[in-house]
């Protein structure tokens, strides 16, 4: 039995058949077999599809004896079809490459659930392409298994059946099919979708949905338009059925109700002498599944608008407001036409502090100045804050100072000069310092004076990909600055045309040409950022300054790391620190971690350590709150939260060839790796060279602390491989080193 059935239907589509079937066998995963149903097609779909199979034994063709219209065609596909999965796909559609492997993956992590949603973008026959906006839903979602009822913005979501995998027995179970007459989706969508109980979500494009420039069946005017009333009476005698809550019912309410407005709207759809007879039918749909919705907390203004047009007014009044809403777009676009020239005027206010800066610069350099900064003037950590505490022991000549957010300067040790990274007195910070350090670059405004020498401390070995060669990549702009996130549209990340990356990353490397010195904590960081970096800079092979703690550690300092973030005495610590995810917004917080804790004896803490550009959510806020987790991010910098954990959980975050210093137990949370590894682009193949267990699913990660696999045999194995390779350099003296080397010249 394989573990995919492709089912698809054909009828009128000889010009884009072979496609979509050859988009399915020319996969790079090969246990599917491809259900082909030929709806008694009056073209030469059926022949092209016996010639396919004939050549392909995955290929199996129905020939219908009659026109049973998509809904039948896919109805007798499901039932031929031999598969553990079924997924849809249209006769002139095509799955995106990948597409099959990855969803296999998703599958098995999911621990097989019973549906699967993916991603799906429109391809026009002039070659244009737009990436639907379910991305920015199918981000918010639980990344572990969750229940689509519980996420009413999934219903939100055009209601198509090509955009999911359905379990096999959990159609069956649930006796579903597809109606004859157009609109069939709808009912199928939503009654699966109300009834699945173990769901997962893949965020990558799989369906490829051509836009004909004609022929498609919704896109061509006809009274069977108004099949759609039908399919909505389906759907609420389903909520009747199913008794379901008033506010699902609203949600689904409002969906009918926008639906209604988009079809009125689209020109090709019902014939214009029949729209007044649309409206007056929509009309009556909308009084019938109308309800007192006064006690659903949550609702949505303009389609309750909408909703009472539809009750109170006539046609008439509905293309008048109809006209209104199409305006408010262009509306707005005319505010911004005035409000965005006038704030880049206001901008230009800044060229009078650069004058400023400019005669600064006449004024000699202070020899023994030292100006600090992390994560663009963020904070007060990494390796800056480890050089700069180790100062005053080594070359107490030196006056340090930090680059530094206001509201974090309370950060500092008393006493401490800052500046702002906004602040005039910036200019003088930059005119006048001996030693710059930081482990980012400094802002484009800073010019280098001859004399003055710039220390790159980085910031973690690099697992993913950086710098230049990440420069291709649709998330290339935050491998330039982490802290500007991507432009997106619909939540999907908007690609940076050509032009505009070739100048992102020439700024970068402008930037980066003010290095004098770089440090690297092993031969692989080493190797890696000179092409990244391809810059005159020399390198101090130091190990990183900041794990001089670690390396230095005594029991007194995890004690004191343990009171200082309230890890109970005698618990089993476990730091949670996972990455961000560019491409989909940050969904970093993949574990649900209150669940480990219920699956977990009595007598363990979790300690959560969000990534620098993130925050917690309301739910990880929520069992903060309760006690049962701490909140390792109030602490300044991540050093304690590594003394004072046990055991580690990560997923792509540099914080494992840190915590490997300590030669304590370390899981890899790999749930989305394919899409990470495809999406951002890494170095080597973290599943085949772990620090430790890899779990791909919370199942995995619960059995794993359970049983005490997390620091087994293999563990350990796996554990001292990584750190002969990663832990090259860090032998606790990286500060005092760095200070010695380019400060002291020693």
């Amino acid at each position: 039995m394989p573990l995919l059935s492709v089912i698809i239907p054909a009828y009128g589509v000889q010009a884009y058949i072979r496609a979509a079937v050859e988009s399915v066998l020319e996969q790079d995963f090969s246990d599917v077999e491809v259900v082909a149903v030929d709806d008694c097609s009056p073209d030469l779909s059926g022949s092209i599809l016996d010639d396919i199979a004939a050549r392909d034994p995955r290929v199996r063709v129905l020939h219908l004896a009659e026109n049973a219209g998509l809904g039948g065609a896919r109805n007798a596909g499901v039932a031929a079809a031999t598969g553990e999965y079924i997924l849809f796909l249209d006769g002139d559609d095509t799955l995106a490459p990948g597409s099959l492997s990855a969803i296999a993956d998703r599958l098995e992590v999911g621990d097989f659930p019973q549906l699967l949603v993916y991603n799906y973008a429109r391809v026009w026959w002039d070659g244009r392409t737009a990436v639907s906006w379910a991305d920015e839903i199918l981000a918010a979602l639980s990344p572990s298994v969750f229940v689509p009822r519980e996420h009413l913005r999934l219903f939100n979501l055009l209601p198509i059946a090509c955009n999911k995998v359905y379990r096999r027995d959990f159609l069956a179970d649930l006796g579903v099919t597809f109606p004859r007459g157009y609109y069939e989706d709808i009912h199928f969508t939503y009654t699966v979708l109300l009834s699945a109980q173990t769901a997962v979500s893949l965020n990558r494009v799989v369906l490829l949905y051509r836009q004909r420039r004609a022929g498609s069946i919704l896109g061509s005017g006809s009274p069977r338009h108004f099949d759609i009333f039908g399919r909505y009476d389906e759907v609420f005698a389903e909520l009747d059925s199913r008794n379901v809550d008033l506010a699902t019912r609203k949600h689904l309410y409002d969906v009918m109700v926008n639906h209604y407005v988009t079809i009125l709207r689209h020109q090709d759809r019902v014939p214009k002498a029949m729209r007044p007879e649309f409206y007056e039918q929509a009309r009556e749909s909308v009084r019938r599944h109308a309800q007192d919705w006064s006690s659903v907390t949550k609702q949505n203004r303009a389609s309750n608008i909408r909703a009472r047009i539809f009750l109170d007014r006539s046609y008439r009044d509905f293309r008048v407001y109809d006209r209104i809403d199409r305006w408010r777009k262009p509306a707005r676009r005319a505010v911004g036409s005035v409000y965005w020239p006038t704030r880049r005027a206001l901008k230009r206010v800044r060229s009078i502090g650069r004058l400023y800066y400019k005669a600064l610069r006449l004024l000699p350099i202070d020899q023994n100045l030292v100006l600090f900064s992390e994560y663009w003037g963020s904070g007060y950590g990494c390796n800056p804050r480890a050089i700069f505490e180790k100062l005053p022991e080594v070359a107490p000549n030196l006056r340090g100072a930090w680059l530094i957010d206001e509201s974090k300067a309370v950060l500092l040790p008393p006493g401490t000069p800052y500046v702002t990274p906004g602040g005039w007195k910036r200019w003088m910070m930059f005119a006048r310092a001996k030693y710059f350090v930081n482990n980012v670059n400094f802002a484009g405004s800073y010019v280098k004076r001859p004399g003055q020498v710039h220390i790159q401390t980085m910031h973690g070995t690099p697992l993913k990909l950086v710098g230049l060669d990440v420069m291709t990549s649709a998330v290339a702009s935050t491998a330039v600055d982490p802290v500007r996130q991507p432009r997106r549209s619909g939540g999907k990340v908007i690609p940076i045309d050509e032009a505009q990356s070739a100048r992102e990353f020439e700024n970068l490397l402008r930037r980066s040409d003010r290095w004098d010195f770089a440090i690297s904590s092993n031969a692989y960081s080493t190797e890696t950022w000179s092409h990244a970096y391809p810059c005159r800079y020399a390198w101090l092979e130091s190990g990183y300054p900041r794990n001089d703690a670690l390396v230095n550690a005594t029991a007194q300092d995890v004690a004191a790391a343990r009171s200082l973030l309230g890890v109970p005495e005698g618990a089993t610590a476990i730091l949670y620190a996972p990455t961000f995810r560019e491409s989909i917004g940050d969904t970093s917080m993949r574990i649900d971690v209150g669940a480990l804790l219920d699956a977990l004896p009595d007598g363990h803490v979790v300690i959560v350590r969000a990534h620098h550009t993130a925050t917690a959510g309301p739910a990880m806020k929520a069992l903060m709150a309760s006690g049962r987790v701490i909140d390792g991010s109030r602490v300044p910098w991540i050093i304690p939260c590594y003394l004072a954990a046990d055991i580690l959980i990560t997923d792509y975050s540099s914080t494992m060839f840190d915590y490997a210093l300590l030669d304590r137990p370390i899981i890899t949370y790999a749930d989305d790796w394919p899409i990470y590894r495809e999406t951002r682009g890494t170095y080597f193949d973290l599943l085949a060279e772990p620090p430790g267990i890899v779990a791909r699913n919370q199942r995995q990660l619960t059995e794993a602390l359970v049983s005490g696999l997390f620091d087994g045999d293999q563990a350990r194995e796996r554990r001292a491989a990584f750190r002969a390779r990663f832990c090259q350099y860090d032998d606790g003296q990286a500060s005092a080193r760095v200070i010695r080397e380019v400060m002291l010249g020693s």
